[in-house]
């Protein structure tokens, strides 16, 4: 069924959204929300039988329709690069990502102040967010925006570094107590540092969207959530008035996977990015 009303969450890469997102899909009641948006995940057998043929954009409808649960809710969790990808798209423009501009423009290593004015020079035109935004709602009745950031976004990069040298995204709660399945990674300043900039920037961008937008957002914080997982959960549900006294909290699904190696390549951080000057 094409949704009544709907919602994205909107954030960046681990922050926490996998694990509110299992909840809400665990309620039944507050749309199935993934990554429908994600463009790795486009020729993946989920999205394929999702789109068929149709590209994300010509296949909007589908996806809406996918996304809804019984009673018409609509839900998706769209990352800032993902939304900004998408809007690409519909305007049709082609450019560089965050994390590949850093890349690209210099073999050393940028300080943060440095990096945050490149990325704000070249990628600070939110017309293709504009675009996604005005098409969905054009789509979807009373679409909603909930934000959920990270305060330690130091932690945040090197998760996301983590992740991706491992490929381990989730630690699946019932893998509790078992050995973690991530191989010893190398520690990579360069790596951690630029995904620590691009945080930054993304989180920066997100906040002038919502202004541009006069988008008043729905505001959770990851360190907030993870201390109060119920609670936090049933106040989104109510934000999306689709709250009931008897409406079930699924556990999480995923297990927290910061550990003593996360804490200590923080303070290796701190330390050889003040000893490079970043």
């Amino acid at each position: 069924m094409m949704p009544s009303r709907g919602y994205l969450l909107c954030c960046i890469e681990r922050t926490g959204s996998n694990l509110l997102c299992n909840a809400l899909a665990g309620t039944g009641v507050a749309g199935w929300p993934i990554e429908y948006f994600n463009p790795v995940t486009q020729d993946k057998p989920k999205m394929l039988g999702i789109l068929g043929e149709s590209n994300m954009v010509d296949g909007l409808p589908k996806i809406l329709m996918a996304g809804t649960t019984p009673n018409g809710v609509f839900g998706a969790k769209i990352h800032f690069g993902h939304f900004r990808r998408l809007g690409m798209n519909i305007v049709g423009k082609k450019g560089f990502s965050p994390d590949g501009l850093l890349k690209a423009q210099t073999p050393a290593l940028l300080p943060k102040p440095v990096a945050l004015e490149l990325l704000r020079s070249r990628l600070s035109d939110l017309a293709p967010q504009l675009a996604a935004y005005e098409l969905m709602r054009s789509l979807v009745p009373d679409l909603r925006i909930i934000w959920l950031r990270r305060r330690n976004m130091l932690a945040r990069a090197i998760s996301h570094y983590r992740a991706r040298k491992s490929g381990l995204w989730h630690q699946p709660a019932s893998n509790s107590g078992l050995p973690g399945q991530e191989q010893p990674l190398e520690f990579d300043l360069g790596q951690i540092h630029n995904l620590h900039c691009v945080g930054q920037f993304e989180e920066e961008m997100w906040q002038r969207f919502f202004q541009e937008r006069n988008i008043s957002p729905y505001c959770l914080v990851y360190e907030e959530f993870i201390a109060n997982y119920e609670s936090t959960v049933r106040g989104v549900l109510e934000f999306l008035d689709v709250a009931g006294e008897k409406t079930f909290i699924p556990p999480p699904r995923s297990l927290k996977q910061s550990d003593g190696i996360s804490q200590e390549w923080e303070n290796r951080y701190h330390k050889l990015s003040a000893e490079a000057g970043l």
